[in-house]
């Protein structure tokens, strides 16, 4: 029986040498495989780096376009304020002037003797343009025109006309030469 203990120890010897073998494959098999999943996770880690760098790029390009934007909108946004103080100042000068002419035609109305029916500038107006209300003061008709130098009598008419011949009163009593 020795061949059979022999054989059985030859046999354990393969087994273990086997055994050996296939852990060593396997120890190896393991390192591969490991090796692969390190590759592949610094890929994938890479990648995600890479992804980020885009992002980040995308974002700062973004973020210009944004700051310029709002740049423009802002210059737009002082370029409209100043033409709106421009517009608001002709607006007050344009009120004031409406005033001023309706002044006046009181005025002439008044003299006159006619009724000028003259609007008012509306108090929404007044407020959002700033005009200053003119206090308007109580119109008296002229006196009478002077009578004319023909109802004179013919002596002073000739003795007016000698001393200063070119210069005559209008119809409204203003002189002219």
């Amino acid at each position: 029986m020795v061949p059979a203990a022999a054989a059985a120890a030859q046999q354990g010897v393969v087994a273990r040498r086997a055994a050996a073998a296939t852990e060593e494959e396997r120890r190896r098999n393991r390192m591969t495989s490991n090796r692969l999943s390190a590759r592949k996770s610094r890929m994938k880690r890479q990648q995600h780096v890479e992804d980020l760098a885009a992002e980040a790029d995308r974002l700062r390009r973004e973020n210009e376009a944004m700051r310029a934007a709002a740049e423009g909108a802002q210059r737009r946004g002082r370029a409209l304020e100043q033409e709106n103080r421009v517009l608001a100042a002709h607006a007050r000068q344009l009120c004031a002037a409406l005033l001023l002419r309706n002044s006046q035609l009181r005025l002439l109305g008044g003299v006159a003797g006619v009724p000028l029916d003259v609007p008012g500038v509306p108090d929404h107006l007044m407020q959002l343009y700033g005009c200053l209300q003119v206090q308007e003061m109580p119109v008296t008709p002229l006196a009478p025109p002077p009578p004319p130098i023909m109802q004179l009598p013919l002596e002073m008419q000739q003795m007016l006309l000698q001393l200063q011949p070119d210069v005559m009163m209008d119809a409204v009593g203003m002189l002219s030469a």
